[in-house]
């Protein structure tokens, strides 16, 4: 017990007499902008169903949902970004072509942004996702935001029977 007396002293001590020391660690992430389709960038077609019966309209049952935009951002602090979508190419006189971009869906985190939604495409930039911050979506469908395209007649007396490509440009651009 007498040795272990001056043994406990000698511990105390030495925490009480201990040394700190420190390491500057320095870090750098850069602004991170990506962004996908998916479950890929292959064509959709859509069309309009002929009448069967005389004196009938053309049906205007032409939709697709099979898309989904994904996305990664990493931005300054107080920056945005959005969304924003165009047609290339020229759209059928008296046809349209509608965007619905569906609320987030998915596994990702971050800020996300919200939707603009429905809009009729065109060749100008039109926003459909905006106030994106440092975010993930999830990779692959059933993640990001569901892109629903539709068909529709904006003037009967321009419809004539044809075929017609058009692409749209998708991009993410700072705010």
């Amino acid at each position: 017990m007498r040795f272990l007396l001056p043994l406990i002293f000698l511990l105390i001590l030495n925490d009480t007499f201990g040394q700190t020391s420190s390491v500057g660690v320095s870090f750098s992430l850069p602004s991170v902008a990506l962004l996908d389709i998916e479950p890929n960038a292959n064509s959709i077609n859509l069309s309009l169903t002929a009448p069967t019966e005389a004196g009938s309209m053309v049906s205007n049952t032409a939709s697709n949902n099979t898309k989904w935009i994904n996305f990664s951002s990493a931005v300054t602090p107080g920056q945005t970004r959005r969304v924003s979508a165009q047609i290339s190419g020229l759209m059928p006189n008296g046809l349209n072509l509608v965007l619905n971009t569906s609320t987030y869906s998915g596994s990702g985190a971050g800020t996300l942004g919200n939707r603009v939604s429905p809009i009729t495409l065109t060749a100008a930039s039109q926003t459909i996702i905006n106030g994106i911050g440092g975010a993930f979506t999830g990779n692959g469908a059933s993640n990001g935001y569901n892109l629903t395209f539709t068909l529709s007649i904006s003037n009967y007396s321009q419809l004539r029977s044809q075929s017609s490509t058009v692409s749209i440009i998708y991009t993410l651009i700072d705010n």
